[in-house]
Protein backbone atom coordinates (compact mmCIF):
# COMPACT_ATOMS: atom_id res chain seq x y z
CA UNK A 1 0.00 0.00 0.00
CA UNK A 2 1.57 3.53 -0.66
CA UNK A 3 2.63 5.99 1.59
CA UNK A 4 -0.19 8.42 0.53
CA UNK A 5 -3.16 6.00 0.51
CA UNK A 6 -2.06 5.59 4.15
CA UNK A 7 -2.14 9.00 4.84
CA UNK A 8 -5.12 9.54 3.14
CA UNK A 9 -7.04 7.27 5.35
CA UNK A 10 -5.46 8.34 8.67
CA UNK A 11 -6.74 11.93 7.52
CA UNK A 12 -10.28 10.66 7.20
CA UNK A 13 -10.60 8.84 10.34
CA UNK A 14 -9.31 11.83 11.87
CA UNK A 15 -11.71 13.89 10.67
CA UNK A 16 -14.57 11.30 11.27
CA UNK A 17 -13.43 11.30 14.70
CA UNK A 18 -13.04 15.06 14.77
CA UNK A 19 -16.67 15.04 13.79
CA UNK A 20 -17.79 12.60 16.03
CA UNK A 21 -17.06 14.17 18.78
CA UNK A 22 -18.02 17.58 17.64
CA UNK A 23 -21.73 15.89 17.24
CA UNK A 24 -21.42 14.09 20.84
CA UNK A 25 -20.94 17.74 22.16
CA UNK A 26 -23.39 19.21 20.19
CA UNK A 27 -26.29 16.54 21.75
CA UNK A 28 -26.83 14.87 18.52
CA UNK A 29 -26.81 11.56 19.76
CA UNK A 30 -29.31 13.00 22.72
CA UNK A 31 -31.63 14.73 21.07
CA UNK A 32 -34.14 16.72 23.43
CA UNK A 33 -37.73 14.86 23.88
CA UNK A 34 -40.89 16.17 22.88
CA UNK A 35 -42.68 18.72 25.54
CA UNK A 36 -45.47 16.97 28.16
CA UNK A 37 -48.97 17.60 26.76
CA UNK A 38 -50.60 20.43 28.31
CA UNK A 39 -52.86 19.80 31.14
CA UNK A 40 -56.24 19.40 30.77
CA UNK A 41 -58.49 22.08 31.77
CA UNK A 42 -60.36 21.59 35.02
CA UNK A 43 -64.10 21.52 33.93
CA UNK A 44 -66.04 24.82 34.60
CA UNK A 45 -69.06 24.60 36.95
CA UNK A 46 -72.40 26.53 37.03
CA UNK A 47 -75.79 26.53 38.65
CA UNK A 48 -78.38 24.99 37.41
CA UNK A 49 -82.24 24.77 38.15
CA UNK A 50 -83.50 21.59 40.04
CA UNK A 51 -86.66 22.46 39.13
CA UNK A 52 -89.10 25.14 37.42
CA UNK A 53 -88.71 28.70 38.53
CA UNK A 54 -91.32 30.94 37.77
CA UNK A 55 -91.35 34.71 38.10
CA UNK A 56 -91.72 37.37 40.90
CA UNK A 57 -91.78 33.58 43.32
CA UNK A 58 -88.73 33.49 45.41
CA UNK A 59 -86.33 30.43 45.67
CA UNK A 60 -84.66 29.05 47.96
CA UNK A 61 -81.40 26.93 48.25
CA UNK A 62 -83.02 23.18 47.79
CA UNK A 63 -84.54 24.35 44.35
CA UNK A 64 -80.99 24.88 42.71
CA UNK A 65 -77.56 22.79 42.27
CA UNK A 66 -74.45 22.44 40.97
CA UNK A 67 -72.49 20.58 38.28
CA UNK A 68 -70.14 20.38 35.51
CA UNK A 69 -70.63 22.47 32.42
CA UNK A 70 -70.53 20.42 29.10
CA UNK A 71 -68.59 21.01 26.01
CA UNK A 72 -71.70 21.90 23.76
CA UNK A 73 -73.17 23.94 26.55
CA UNK A 74 -69.50 26.28 27.19
CA UNK A 75 -69.47 26.51 23.10
CA UNK A 76 -73.39 27.24 23.60
CA UNK A 77 -72.20 29.65 25.82
CA UNK A 78 -69.19 31.28 24.02
CA UNK A 79 -71.47 31.96 20.94
CA UNK A 80 -74.09 33.38 23.13
CA UNK A 81 -72.03 36.10 25.31
CA UNK A 82 -68.35 35.88 23.48
CA UNK A 83 -65.16 35.10 25.49
CA UNK A 84 -66.39 36.86 28.52
CA UNK A 85 -69.51 34.10 29.31
CA UNK A 86 -68.23 32.87 32.53
CA UNK A 87 -68.89 36.17 34.25
CA UNK A 88 -72.36 35.76 33.09
CA UNK A 89 -73.51 32.40 35.32
CA UNK A 90 -73.89 32.60 38.95
CA UNK A 91 -71.46 31.45 41.43
CA UNK A 92 -71.52 27.88 41.78
CA UNK A 93 -72.91 28.14 44.93
CA UNK A 94 -76.15 27.04 45.80
CA UNK A 95 -76.59 29.41 48.74
CA UNK A 96 -75.72 32.00 45.50
CA UNK A 97 -79.54 31.66 44.76
CA UNK A 98 -81.01 31.18 48.24
CA UNK A 99 -84.22 33.97 49.36
CA UNK A 100 -84.09 35.46 45.31
CA UNK A 101 -86.13 36.59 42.92
CA UNK A 102 -86.54 35.25 38.92
CA UNK A 103 -87.17 38.01 37.00
CA UNK A 104 -88.76 35.10 34.08
CA UNK A 105 -89.44 31.81 34.35
CA UNK A 106 -86.90 29.67 34.24
CA UNK A 107 -87.54 26.06 33.17
CA UNK A 108 -85.75 22.80 34.84
CA UNK A 109 -81.91 21.80 34.60
CA UNK A 110 -81.10 25.17 32.90
CA UNK A 111 -77.60 27.31 33.90
CA UNK A 112 -78.15 30.76 35.70
CA UNK A 113 -77.29 33.74 34.82
CA UNK A 114 -77.07 36.90 37.22
CA UNK A 115 -79.30 39.21 34.53
CA UNK A 116 -82.11 36.46 35.58
CA UNK A 117 -82.84 37.57 39.19
CA UNK A 118 -83.52 40.73 41.25
CA UNK A 119 -81.32 42.54 42.89
CA UNK A 120 -80.25 41.77 46.04
CA UNK A 121 -83.02 43.19 48.59
CA UNK A 122 -85.00 42.68 51.30
CA UNK A 123 -88.48 42.87 50.61
CA UNK A 124 -90.15 46.17 51.63
CA UNK A 125 -92.04 46.85 54.68
CA UNK A 126 -95.52 45.52 55.64
CA UNK A 127 -95.99 48.92 56.49
CA UNK A 128 -95.00 50.33 53.15
CA UNK A 129 -96.92 47.57 50.76
CA UNK A 130 -100.21 48.48 52.28
CA UNK A 131 -102.26 51.06 50.41
CA UNK A 132 -103.13 54.67 52.37
CA UNK A 133 -105.95 54.78 55.42
CA UNK A 134 -105.51 50.68 55.53
CA UNK A 135 -104.31 47.83 58.22
CA UNK A 136 -102.49 44.70 58.54
CA UNK A 137 -104.29 42.29 60.40
CA UNK A 138 -102.97 38.74 60.88
CA UNK A 139 -105.63 35.96 60.31
CA UNK A 140 -105.47 31.63 61.41
CA UNK A 141 -107.38 29.44 59.42
CA UNK A 142 -107.39 25.87 58.75
CA UNK A 143 -106.55 24.68 55.47
CA UNK A 144 -109.91 23.48 54.42
CA UNK A 145 -111.80 26.42 55.49
CA UNK A 146 -108.75 28.66 53.02
CA UNK A 147 -109.57 26.96 49.27
CA UNK A 148 -107.12 24.05 50.51
CA UNK A 149 -103.93 26.37 51.08
CA UNK A 150 -104.01 27.47 47.48
CA UNK A 151 -104.62 31.67 48.05
CA UNK A 152 -102.18 33.51 47.40
CA UNK A 153 -100.09 37.11 48.23
CA UNK A 154 -101.82 39.44 46.01
CA UNK A 155 -105.28 37.87 45.61
CA UNK A 156 -108.15 39.83 47.66
CA UNK A 157 -110.70 37.82 49.73
CA UNK A 158 -113.88 37.70 51.70
CA UNK A 159 -113.98 37.10 55.44
CA UNK A 160 -116.50 34.99 56.53
CA UNK A 161 -116.95 34.31 60.42
CA UNK A 162 -118.82 31.13 61.51
CA UNK A 163 -120.21 30.95 65.41
CA UNK A 164 -122.12 29.57 67.80
CA UNK A 165 -124.65 32.27 68.19
CA UNK A 166 -126.30 32.11 71.59
CA UNK A 167 -128.79 34.06 73.96
CA UNK A 168 -129.70 32.39 77.44
CA UNK A 169 -129.98 28.78 76.78
CA UNK A 170 -130.67 28.61 73.03
CA UNK A 171 -128.05 28.64 70.42
CA UNK A 172 -128.05 28.81 66.97
CA UNK A 173 -125.04 28.63 64.14
CA UNK A 174 -124.90 31.22 61.86
CA UNK A 175 -122.07 32.16 59.36
CA UNK A 176 -121.81 35.87 58.20
CA UNK A 177 -119.37 38.07 55.70
CA UNK A 178 -117.32 40.32 58.25
CA UNK A 179 -115.45 41.90 55.51
CA UNK A 180 -115.09 42.11 52.00
CA UNK A 181 -112.39 42.79 49.11
CA UNK A 182 -109.12 42.03 52.01
CA UNK A 183 -106.00 42.19 49.92
CA UNK A 184 -103.23 38.92 50.98
CA UNK A 185 -100.12 41.15 51.59
CA UNK A 186 -98.61 37.89 53.46
CA UNK A 187 -98.85 34.39 53.81
CA UNK A 188 -96.99 31.98 56.07
CA UNK A 189 -95.54 34.98 58.15
CA UNK A 190 -93.05 35.25 56.08
CA UNK A 191 -92.63 38.62 53.96
CA UNK A 192 -90.93 36.86 51.00
CA UNK A 193 -93.86 35.10 48.53
CA UNK A 194 -92.34 31.15 48.19
CA UNK A 195 -93.84 28.09 47.06
CA UNK A 196 -94.14 25.50 49.50
CA UNK A 197 -96.77 22.94 50.84
CA UNK A 198 -98.63 23.18 53.56
CA UNK A 199 -99.52 20.30 55.81
CA UNK A 200 -103.07 19.04 56.44
CA UNK A 201 -103.25 19.15 60.17
CA UNK A 202 -102.14 23.04 60.61
CA UNK A 203 -103.58 26.17 60.71
CA UNK A 204 -102.43 28.65 57.71
CA UNK A 205 -101.32 32.24 58.84
CA UNK A 206 -102.38 34.70 56.20
CA UNK A 207 -101.62 38.82 56.90
CA UNK A 208 -104.86 40.80 55.44
CA UNK A 209 -105.11 44.45 54.34
CA UNK A 210 -108.18 45.91 55.61
CA UNK A 211 -109.72 49.54 56.40
CA UNK A 212 -108.98 50.41 60.05
CA UNK A 213 -112.66 49.27 61.33
CA UNK A 214 -112.74 46.44 59.37
CA UNK A 215 -109.22 45.32 60.43
CA UNK A 216 -110.50 45.92 64.34
CA UNK A 217 -113.33 43.44 63.63
CA UNK A 218 -111.53 40.79 61.79
CA UNK A 219 -108.62 40.67 65.06
CA UNK A 220 -112.02 40.67 67.50
CA UNK A 221 -114.10 38.32 65.40
CA UNK A 222 -110.79 35.57 65.97
CA UNK A 223 -111.64 35.22 69.03
CA UNK A 224 -115.65 34.52 68.52
CA UNK A 225 -115.82 32.11 65.84
CA UNK A 226 -114.24 30.38 63.09
CA UNK A 227 -112.49 32.32 60.19
CA UNK A 228 -113.09 31.27 56.31
CA UNK A 229 -111.43 32.95 53.39
CA UNK A 230 -113.07 33.07 49.99
CA UNK A 231 -111.69 34.46 46.97
CA UNK A 232 -113.46 37.84 45.85
CA UNK A 233 -112.85 41.34 44.31
CA UNK A 234 -111.22 44.16 45.52
CA UNK A 235 -112.71 46.39 47.42
CA UNK A 236 -115.61 49.10 45.89
CA UNK A 237 -114.25 52.43 46.51
CA UNK A 238 -114.79 56.28 45.11
CA UNK A 239 -111.68 58.06 45.66
CA UNK A 240 -110.85 57.74 48.85
CA UNK A 241 -114.38 57.06 50.55
CA UNK A 242 -115.01 53.48 51.98
CA UNK A 243 -118.51 53.83 51.87
CA UNK A 244 -121.06 51.63 49.73
CA UNK A 245 -124.80 53.82 50.13
CA UNK A 246 -125.71 50.57 47.68
CA UNK A 247 -125.06 48.44 50.87
CA UNK A 248 -126.75 48.64 54.46
CA UNK A 249 -123.73 47.52 55.97
CA UNK A 250 -121.57 49.56 54.42
CA UNK A 251 -123.42 52.75 53.55
CA UNK A 252 -121.81 54.18 57.47
CA UNK A 253 -118.11 52.76 56.75
CA UNK A 254 -116.44 56.46 56.15
CA UNK A 255 -117.86 57.14 59.92
CA UNK A 256 -116.76 54.18 61.33
CA UNK A 257 -113.32 54.30 60.09
CA UNK A 258 -112.78 57.74 61.53
CA UNK A 259 -114.05 56.72 64.78
CA UNK A 260 -112.08 54.32 64.77
CA UNK A 261 -108.99 56.05 63.55
CA UNK A 262 -109.93 58.64 66.49
CA UNK A 263 -109.91 56.31 69.28
CA UNK A 264 -113.90 57.21 70.30
CA UNK A 265 -115.23 53.43 68.93
CA UNK A 266 -115.31 50.24 70.55
CA UNK A 267 -115.36 46.92 68.27
CA UNK A 268 -117.58 44.45 70.36
CA UNK A 269 -120.50 42.25 70.37
CA UNK A 270 -122.82 44.95 69.48
CA UNK A 271 -121.11 44.94 65.33
CA UNK A 272 -121.56 41.04 65.49
CA UNK A 273 -125.21 41.13 66.74
CA UNK A 274 -125.52 43.91 63.35
CA UNK A 275 -123.27 41.77 60.83
CA UNK A 276 -125.40 38.45 61.44
CA UNK A 277 -128.33 40.26 61.24
CA UNK A 278 -129.80 39.11 64.61
CA UNK A 279 -133.58 40.09 65.55
CA UNK A 280 -133.54 42.07 68.51
CA UNK A 281 -135.13 40.21 71.51
CA UNK A 282 -138.84 40.41 72.45
CA UNK A 283 -139.23 43.55 74.99
CA UNK A 284 -139.98 41.98 78.49
CA UNK A 285 -143.74 42.59 79.56
CA UNK A 286 -143.77 45.38 82.12
CA UNK A 287 -145.03 44.10 85.89
CA UNK A 288 -148.93 45.13 86.18
CA UNK A 289 -149.85 47.89 88.10
CA UNK A 290 -151.30 46.92 91.92
CA UNK A 291 -153.20 48.75 93.89
CA UNK A 292 -154.06 47.56 97.27
CA UNK A 293 -157.58 48.49 99.30
CA UNK A 294 -157.65 49.27 103.07
CA UNK A 295 -160.75 49.39 104.90
CA UNK A 296 -159.53 51.34 107.70
CA UNK A 297 -156.27 48.58 108.91
CA UNK A 298 -157.89 45.84 107.54
CA UNK A 299 -156.94 44.35 103.92
CA UNK A 300 -159.89 44.58 101.53
CA UNK A 301 -158.45 43.29 98.17
CA UNK A 302 -156.48 45.05 95.38
CA UNK A 303 -157.06 45.70 91.96
CA UNK A 304 -154.09 44.81 89.04
CA UNK A 305 -154.20 47.03 86.07
CA UNK A 306 -152.42 45.20 83.04
CA UNK A 307 -150.78 46.63 80.04
CA UNK A 308 -152.84 46.29 76.71
CA UNK A 309 -151.39 47.32 73.35
CA UNK A 310 -152.60 50.68 73.44
CA UNK A 311 -151.66 52.67 75.91
CA UNK A 312 -153.92 52.10 78.80
CA UNK A 313 -154.42 49.36 81.20
CA UNK A 314 -156.83 46.60 81.83
CA UNK A 315 -158.14 46.33 84.99
CA UNK A 316 -158.77 43.16 87.52
CA UNK A 317 -159.94 42.77 90.63
CA UNK A 318 -157.83 40.37 93.22
CA UNK A 319 -159.26 38.15 96.02
CA UNK A 320 -159.35 39.56 99.44
CA UNK A 321 -156.56 37.16 100.78
CA UNK A 322 -153.55 39.10 99.31
CA UNK A 323 -150.24 39.51 99.79
CA UNK A 324 -149.47 42.69 102.34
CA UNK A 325 -147.94 45.72 101.21
CA UNK A 326 -144.17 45.95 101.23
CA UNK A 327 -144.02 42.07 101.16
CA UNK A 328 -141.24 39.83 99.47
CA UNK A 329 -144.03 39.21 96.01
CA UNK A 330 -144.27 43.28 95.90
CA UNK A 331 -140.56 43.57 96.62
CA UNK A 332 -139.77 41.20 93.28
CA UNK A 333 -143.04 41.71 91.58
CA UNK A 334 -140.50 44.04 88.77
CA UNK A 335 -137.93 41.39 88.97
CA UNK A 336 -140.56 38.31 88.43
CA UNK A 337 -142.16 40.22 85.77
CA UNK A 338 -138.74 40.76 83.68
CA UNK A 339 -138.51 44.39 83.79
CA UNK A 340 -135.53 45.86 81.25
CA UNK A 341 -133.51 47.28 84.14
CA UNK A 342 -133.20 43.50 85.94
CA UNK A 343 -132.71 41.10 82.74
CA UNK A 344 -129.83 42.68 80.32
CA UNK A 345 -130.29 40.78 77.20
CA UNK A 346 -126.14 39.45 76.47
CA UNK A 347 -125.59 37.69 73.22
CA UNK A 348 -122.63 35.20 72.85
CA UNK A 349 -120.84 34.01 70.39
CA UNK A 350 -118.70 30.90 70.23
CA UNK A 351 -116.59 28.71 67.91
CA UNK A 352 -118.64 26.26 65.91
CA UNK A 353 -116.63 22.68 67.66
CA UNK A 354 -116.90 24.72 71.64
CA UNK A 355 -117.96 21.93 73.68
CA UNK A 356 -121.43 22.04 75.98
CA UNK A 357 -119.72 22.67 79.06
CA UNK A 358 -117.46 25.41 77.92
CA UNK A 359 -118.39 28.69 79.84
CA UNK A 360 -119.74 30.97 77.29
CA UNK A 361 -118.03 34.03 78.83
CA UNK A 362 -114.18 32.16 79.50
CA UNK A 363 -114.27 29.58 77.22
CA UNK A 364 -112.95 27.45 80.04
CA UNK A 365 -114.49 23.91 80.49
CA UNK A 366 -116.91 24.88 83.43
CA UNK A 367 -116.42 21.16 84.75
CA UNK A 368 -112.82 21.75 85.17
CA UNK A 369 -113.59 24.98 87.59
CA UNK A 370 -116.25 22.47 89.39
CA UNK A 371 -115.01 22.56 93.47
CA UNK A 372 -113.77 19.20 95.12
CA UNK A 373 -115.51 18.62 98.37
CA UNK A 374 -113.52 15.96 100.95
CA UNK A 375 -115.00 14.81 103.46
Amino acid sequence: MRASTVFILALVLLVGFVALAVAKAAGLFNPTPPPPPAPERPPIKALFSKTNLFEKITISADQVYVRDLTAAEEAALKSRFGDNWQSKLMPPLVTAAHLRTPRQNIIADQPLFRDQFEDVNLPEPISLQLEPNTRAVNVKVDKDKAVGGVLRVGEYVDVFLTAKVGLGDQEELRTACIARGCKIVMKRNVIWTMMAGDPDDKPLHFTLQANPYRAALIAYAQQNGQISLLPGSPPLRIGSSWSDPSSPEYAMEDQRIDEINRGTRVVGTEDLVRIFQIPPPPLPVPPPLRIQHLAGVSEAGYTYFYPTNGNGRSQQTGPQSVQPAGGPQSRNSSRANGSPASQPVNYTFRLPNASDTECKTCGKDKKADYPVIRN
